[in-house]
């Protein structure tokens, strides 16, 4: 099981909510374990998916999917058995075949008409009445959720109240179980092997777009998939370069004696994210470029130092950026955005460690700037372009202890010399 039910039974009575609805294909895949690509894939194209979560422990949770996602559950169920339906109703048999398990329970959810609607609003009205849940306190994740969907459940339960709470499913997820702690290990480990096949490419005459097919197929063999590609070569690195699978047009840059190469890079493996970042020289470093580099490890070295439970993002930031300075690149608060961010199953997890921001839902304490707990897993990062030099980048993945911070998975950074 993905999700931390534990906490999310927590924060439910901490805030007096009765049943929490997820509608962001992200929470709907964490509260249930449901796979589908569908609402990934076409979440723009009026797909939506949905979970109901119950806090009384006597009343079922339930999935609430349309009829395109059905053969997921019936061919992968998860620890969800309920399933509400709703769309198309129609389907074809071929009379001479013989079904599968899997298109029996495709037929057998799709054909329960206690649990049947046309929308998706209807099918969750229908889902909270039979749940008794009907005039209760309910956060309902607004994120994938049509105005049409959200205008039929307001509309036909005047009774109930209901509460925006995409951000506070965001802080359940902070917290990681094992299951994901086991996801977020196997992707990191995954992208690391990638990253050392790049590096191990790096030479003079070496194309940047070979070294980005590099990343790509390596991924693809770790049986990962892309998600992105942040690098360049030579003094360009100095930039943020989003390269998105290829460069377009093909920079067609070859490396030369003397460049840097910064890269940061993700995949995504059983729906979990993974982040590496990093630097390397080709040829002996330069004065300067070592000097860069030392002080944006001396930042990284506070940041790892003052991450545990209780600490602040925001003074962790503040900490790190002043370490850099303080290390000889003077400027570095006025540049600098951030110095990392929770990781799971979405690539930006909470908390942000950057300034302080404000937030109005009240399922967060007036800021963005959420404590640090035992049981995160952060990605800490500290780049730093100089123009006309290039560019250096120094990432971890860590979890938070009960005393501090360890590497989640074997990792290491240093200014690689190729």
């Amino acid at each position: 099981m993905l999700l931390n039910k534990e906490r999310m039974l927590g924060k439910m009575e901490e805030f007096n909510l009765d049943a929490l609805i997820v509608s962001h294909p992200e929470n709907v895949s964490y509260v249930t374990d449901f796979q589908s690509q569908a609402p990934y894939l076409y979440r723009f194209l009026n797909l939506e998916s949905f979970a109901l979560f119950p806090r009384d422990p006597g009343v079922s949770p339930c999935l609430i999917l349309s009829k395109f996602d059905l053969s997921w559950p019936a061919r992968f169920p998860t620890w969800v058995e309920e399933i509400f339906a709703f769309g198309n109703p129609h389907y074809s048999i071929y009379p001479e075949g013989t079904l599968s398990k899997g298109e029996r329970r495709f037929l057998e959810i799709l054909g329960d008409q206690a649990r049947y609607a046309p929308t998706a609003g209807e099918a969750i009205v229908k889902a909270l009445k039979q749940k008794g849940l009907d005039k209760s306190r309910i956060g309902l994740d607004e994120k994938n959720l049509l105005p049409a969907t959200s205008e039929t459940i307001r509309s036909s339960l005047p009774r109930a109240q209901f509460l925006e709470a995409f951000e506070l499913v965001r802080v359940i997820r902070m917290v990681k179980t094992a299951e994901e702690l086991e996801r977020l290990t196997a992707a990191g480990v995954r992208n690391e092997r990638v990253m050392q096949t790049v590096l191990e490419h790096l030479a003079e005459g070496v194309r940047e777009d070979d070294l980005t097919q590099i990343f790509l197929e390596q991924t693809a063999k770790e049986g990962a998939v892309f998600e992105f590609w942040n690098s360049a070569a030579g003094t360009d690195s100095s930039m943020h370069i989003m390269a998105n699978g290829h460069f377009y047009p093909p920079s067609g840059y070859r490396l030369q004696k003397g460049d840097l190469f910064r890269y940061d890079g993700g995949s995504v493996f059983r729906r979990y994210h993974s982040d590496a970042g990093g630097c390397a020289v080709l040829g002996e470093p330069t004065r300067r470029q070592s000097e860069c580099y030392r002080a944006i490890e001396a930042g990284m070295e506070k940041a790892m130092e003052m991450l545990r439970p209780g600490e602040i993002p925001s003074r962790i930031f503040t900490e790190a950026t002043a370490a850099v300075e303080k290390a000889g690149l003077r400027d570095y608060s006025r540049l600098a955005n951030i110095c990392g961010h929770g990781i799971g199953i979405e690539a930006r997890d909470y908390p942000i460690f950057t300034r302080p921001m404000k937030a109005s839902s009240p399922f967060l304490p007036g800021t963005f700037d959420l404590p640090v707990e035992e049981g995160m897993v952060i990605s800490l990062e500290l780049p730093y372009g100089e123009l006309g030099l290039g560019g250096f980048q120094i990432e971890y993945t860590l979890l938070v202890g009960k005393n501090g911070c360890e590497k989640l998975y074997p990792h290491h950074r240093e200014l690689v010399v190729c």
